[in-house]
């Protein structure tokens, strides 16, 4: 039997997305819309076809998740200290003054908190990476916890696709059709005669949906989470993220879970709130070898 679902655009799949996403890019860097107006953004081709499929068809509650959800990881902030620093926790919050770049998420002044989320050896080195250390440098690293009182609060995962491939994504979608298929001839031999089949309709359409998150999600965190380089301009360069952050705060989320551009093992989460997380335990200072 042959394949049901054809599944050989992804290459042009990737190609769309690299040019809905530079087109999205451009658009803001000319001014034709500022990254917190929305309701503009989801005019633009990219931002348009992600809404369609992450908000009018629920494809987002794939990518879903509450604070409650992450309680089995540690979560930590590091920094490179000077000479002579005495860091304490206030080390560790983001304070609008000293915010002068612009994060991936978020412009200078915002006070957003970043932090690297994984086992402890993980988010030590993707803290690390992520302040770009040298050897010989001085860090010091902040373990933090989540506040039990916002366990409820909503994040969305950018992450979910990262150890899937694609083909196993594909292989479960041609093991429902193939059923299907099959179904139907063993319906058809016994009436004999082909009846018109009839499928469940909200599990194909529940089944095609994951697929499609899942797919789009994985394209989208290969073609666009890169890591800059010195010639990138991060105003530029960041301002579709930042876009994008916005439009989660607008369906009521209150961070992302994202990986590293920079830390292959490593994944980050920013909290629209820094309250939502406080630093514990000792912080750890120790020269970079």
């Amino acid at each position: 039997m042959g394949r049901i679902f054809d599944f050989s655009g992804i290459e042009n799949s990737e190609k769309t997305i690299k040019k809905t996403w530079s087109e999205f890019r451009e658009c803001l860097a000319k001014g034709l819309f500022s990254y917190e107006e929305i309701d503009k953004a989801k005019q633009q081709t990219f931002l348009k076809v992600y809404d369609d499929l992450f908000n009018k068809n629920s494809g987002i509650e794939h990518k879903t998740i509450a604070i409650k959800d992450l309680k089995s990881e540690l979560i930590g902030r590091g920094t490179i200290l000077k000479r002579n620093e005495v860091p304490n926790y206030e080390r560790f919050l983001p304070k609008e003054e000293y915010i002068k770049e612009d994060n991936r998420f978020s412009p200078p002044g915002v006070e957003w908190l970043y932090l690297a989320i994984g086992n402890d050896r993980d988010i030590h080195e993707c803290a690390q990476a992520e302040c770009r250390v040298k050897t010989g440098s001085r860090f010091g690293f902040c373990h933090f916890q989540f506040d039990a009182k916002y366990a409820d609060y909503k994040l969305v995962n950018l992450t979910i696709s990262d150890d899937i491939s694609y083909a196993e994504l594909n292989a479960s979608l041609e093991e429902y059709g193939q059923k299907q298929v099959k179904k139907g001839v063993k319906i058809a031999k016994a009436l004999g005669f082909v009846p018109k089949m009839s499928i469940n309709k909200k599990e194909f359409e529940e089944l095609l949906t994951r697929w499609c998150v899942y797919t789009y999600t994985k394209l989208l965190s290969e073609q666009i989470f890169v890591p800059l380089d010195a010639t990138n301009n991060r105003a530029i360069a960041y301002a579709p993220f930042q876009t994008i952050a916005q439009y989660y705060i607008s369906l009521g989320y209150s961070g992302i879970v994202y990986g590293s551009t920079v830390c292959p093992v490593g994944k980050n989460i920013v909290l629209f709130d820094k309250r939502l997380a406080c630093p514990i335990g000792a912080i750890e200072d120790y020269q970079i070898l």
